[in-house]
């Protein structure tokens, strides 16, 4: 265990996740799958409160995830822990971006690593399917977030 603000990283957004009984699994801790939910609640609070908004609900574009990678690293368990997702943008290409997470897992003012992951977001055209290339205006809005690759322990 490292003390919490050992572990925050400063280019991140730190978004706190409640959760939820039903994230929980039969042996007795949060099921792996429910940490794509918590990325995905991560990247739509921190992005727009962070300035980022490309696509949005009415928008005729749309930012949308082609692959996920996750590492688990801790068990996280509802009751014990409050969880927050540190979220940050690693690569910025012509009409996608790479997100990291950091999952950290904090009891009091101790914390751990629950889970890193990294996605791949593609800008497109909600019509068509198609990728389309962000706005210089968009790009700049990553950049007071962009940080190092997510670094996975070895297979």
């Amino acid at each position: 265990m490292s003390h919490v603000d050992d572990l925050r990283l400063p280019h991140a957004v730190s978004v706190p996740i409640p959760l939820r009984w039903s994230d929980m699994d039969a042996f007795g801790h949060v099921n792996n799958t429910a940490f794509l939910r918590f990325f995905e609640d991560a990247r739509f609070s921190a992005f727009p409160a962070a300035g980022v908004e490309v696509g949005g609900q009415v928008s005729t574009r749309a930012m949308l995830a082609v692959r996920h990678e996750v590492e688990y690293r801790s068990p996280l368990i509802y009751g014990r822990h409050r969880l927050t997702i540190d979220i940050w943008a690693t690569r910025l290409g012509t009409s996608s971006v790479d997100v990291a997470y950091q999952a950290v897992a904090q009891h009091d003012d101790e914390a751990d690593v629950a889970a890193v992951a990294r996605s791949r977001m593609v800008l497109v055209d909600v019509t068509s399917g198609r990728p389309q290339p962000m706005t210089e205006e968009e790009r700049a809005q990553f950049t007071p977030h962009l940080g190092e690759q997510v670094r996975f322990r070895g297979w």
